[in-house]
């Protein structure tokens, strides 16, 4: 597998995908929207990994779109359309299709495009440098790559508005208290603290891990009803899984 502009590598059932592009602060290009898709798609194929992580090389997590390439006009009108929809916003429908814990570790600048790509992930860990901003309305534009979609589940819509309308950059105190990190760690222990975090979900069964994230998804999406519904579904499927049934003859052992 040939991938440009990311670093993907696998250690103890963890995928790390790290975009490598750090003179321009991993600003998106078109092969590294190729190569982050066939990381993903990679990462969800193989059964021996159970959480991804998703990173960026240097001193940010991402800066979205190429300035340059808006500046010299080359993302106008249908080029503009066509950029998003065939390249960038695939990534978010993918992951959304991801039934792995996706973990966005945050060491730096996640703005525009990146602090969309950021939302994406199902959960944040973050250095105390880590900053976020919605910058589209800086440059006369409008988030295009799903943070409205996402920032509306997470924060309700007041809040963000808020973040979407003043364009403000929110430091790491801000960002905790508002629930767009799960995690805030030093900057000099941030591998290890990831790799920890990342641990603490790759000790248990991956079909149960894929259920619990295929529930929340759910849940969003429908009523109480049927949410119970299908997970009758799935904990009828987990109950057979030798996972369960070998945890289950452990506590009653104990018992």
């Amino acid at each position: 597998m040939e991938l440009y502009d990311i670093i993907y590598k696998k250690l103890n059932a963890v995928a790390f995908i790290s975009l490598n592009r750090p003179e321009t602060r991993n600003a998106f290009t078109l092969p590294m929207m190729d190569s982050l898709e066939s990381a993903f798609r990679d990462a969800q194929r193989d059964a021996c990994i159970k959480v991804i992580v998703l990173k960026g090389e240097g001193n940010a997590f991402c800066s979205g779109g190429n300035i340059k390439d808006m500046a010299t006009g080359k993302l106008t009108s249908w080029d503009m359309k066509r950029f998003l929809w065939e390249h960038v916003q695939r990534i978010p429908l993918l992951m959304e299709d991801l039934d792995k814990p996706v973990v966005g570790a945050i060491d730096g600048p996640a703005h525009g495009g990146g602090f969309d790509l950021a939302m994406a992930c199902d959960l944040r860990i973050a250095t105390e440098r880590a900053t976020f901003c919605a910058a589209y309305v800086r440059i006369g534009l409008a988030p295009g790559n799903g943070s409205a979609y996402y920032l509306t589940r997470c924060l309700g819509m007041s809040r963000a508005l808020d973040l979407l309308l003043t364009g403000r950059v929110i430091r790491m105190q801000e960002a905790l208290e508002l629930g767009l990190v799960q995690k805030t760690v030093p900057t000099e222990s941030f591998q290890e603290e990831v790799d920890a975090y990342a641990a603490l979900m790759t000790r248990w069964p991956l079909e149960s891990l894929k259920a619990v994230k295929r529930a929340v998804r759910n849940g969003l999406r429908s009523d109480l009803r049927n949410h119970l519904d299908y997970m009758s579904s799935q904990l009828a499927l987990l109950s057979q899984t030798p996972e369960h049934m070998d945890a289950i003859r452990k506590l009653a052992q104990k018992k």
